[in-house]
């Protein structure tokens, strides 16, 4: 027996890092001058790890979806094609940098990768702040990190 349910909010965000060429360029140049460091320095090991980091990172960035579909309904949120229904989820927070909500951060209850940022705007988590809290905990101490700032920054 399939249970229906009722969607109670929904929102699509772009994921493109948007980067420059130059960009492109510089991580490229350190990535290929740290290969061949290593290898002049006989770490072999570690030019081998390099290697196999931007492979992963080309991988990552040909294969994921441009767009972001989320759906929050009365069972669960829905983001793409993974359903994560409320019992899954330990709290969630809205993560803010100063007054522009971010991210509205859900901790999963299982081991391994057990946050999930998904990208908001302040109306959308205006508007999630009346729904949410009808089905699981608001964390409100929860902010963005130094290494997150970091990783925006970098365009990572």
């Amino acid at each position: 027996m399939e249970t229906k349910s009722n969607i109670l909010y929904n929102w699509n965000y772009e994921d493109n890092k948007s980067r420059s060429p130059l960009w492109y360029i510089i991580a490229l140049s350190i990535a290929i001058g740290l290969i061949i460091w290593w290898f002049l320095t006989r770490q072999y090991g570690m030019s081998i790890v390099v290697m196999l980091v931007v492979w992963f990172f080309y991988f990552l960035e040909n294969n994921s979806e441009d767009r972001v579909a989320v759906e929050v309904t009365d069972l669960g949120i829905k983001v793409q094609w993974n359903f994560y229904d409320y019992s899954r989820i330990g709290w969630y927070s809205i993560v803010y940098s100063w007054e522009n909500a971010l991210h509205l951060r859900l901790l999963m209850k299982k081991r391994g990768i057990s946050v999930l940022n998904l990208n908001v705007n302040n109306v959308i988590a205006s508007d999630l702040r009346s729904i949410l809290p009808n089905y699981i905990e608001e964390n409100e101490k929860q902010e963005i990190t130094l290494w997150e700032r970091i990783i925006h920054l970098l365009k990572l």
